[in-house]
């Protein structure tokens, strides 16, 4: 992460402490622990996505096609229209 932004979380991670603690009862034990929880929370939402998965998806049974359930009851309802016909 950026060093230079290091110094506008904690600025901001203060002042959501803050506010919270003015809208709701914090101890004075417990106002470091939610300025670390706000500042934990800012770094997750600047931190770089995680990477993709290494392994591929897996597929399913039907020889490597994905076919979704609704298709495959879909196409068998269809199949029985056709035939009563």
């Amino acid at each position: 992460m950026n060093d230079r932004l290091k110094p506008e979380l904690r600025e901001l991670a203060v002042k959501i402490a803050t506010s919270y603690a003015r809208s709701n009862t914090v101890t004075v034990e417990a106002l470091p622990s939610v300025i670390v929880m706000a500042y934990q929370a800012l770094e997750a939402c600047i931190a770089p996505p995680p990477p993709p998965p290494a392994e591929p998806p897996k597929r399913g049974r039907r020889g490597g096609k994905v076919v979704a359930k609704a298709a495959v009851r879909g196409r068998g309802k269809s199949v029985g229209r056709q035939s009563a016909s």
